[in-house]
């Protein structure tokens, strides 16, 4: 009799051990599974990131010709301007408000032209900081889901014991 309990016994110990690895290979198997999604959507982002990277060092190049621009621009108008102021002495009225009115008018396009470009590249610049601000939060909710999920296997393992 006790021989037959202690095989019963046995029995049933395998089995629960039976069923136990049978359980932990199932979520082994599941954690395996959301950690390749993991590194994916890790990639994905990574890419996302290195093009972001590259779309503002682009934005920071251009900012950088247009800057360039805008000196020789202003260099070209203050040059402009003396050259009018030289030639006042020398020329004629007409000829003095004709320098006059196409240094105003280099002046205007140079203005207009430098807050048109700054507009836009802030425009850019904004879109970028979006987008990396979205995938940042995208990827601090899918960390934070991820650990929400292994403490809800760690308290569901906690309970089933």
């Amino acid at each position: 009799m006790l021989k037959d309990i202690s095989k019963k016994l046995t029995m049933k110990k395998s089995f629960f051990v039976t069923q136990l690895e049978g359980f932990f290979n199932a979520i082994s198997q599941e954690y395996q599974e959301i950690i390749h999604q993991k590194e994916v959507e890790n990639s994905l982002l990574e890419e996302k990131v290195a093009k972001l990277q590259h779309d503002i060092d682009n934005l920071v190049s251009i900012r950088k010709e247009l800057t360039e621009k805008l000196h020789e621009q202003q260099e070209q108008t203050a040059a402009l301007s003396e050259k009018l102021y030289a030639q006042k002495e020398h020329s004629a009225d007409a000829h003095y408000k004709k320098l006059l009115e196409e240094n105003r008018t280099l002046r205007e396009k140079l203005q207009k032209s430098e807050s048109e470009e700054i507009a836009k590249l802030r425009a850019q610049l904004k879109k970028l900081q979006t987008y990396l601000a979205k995938g940042g939060d995208s990827y601090r909710e899918s960390l934070n889901t991820q650990n929400k999920e292994a403490l809800i296997e760690e308290i569901t393992k906690s309970l089933n014991r």
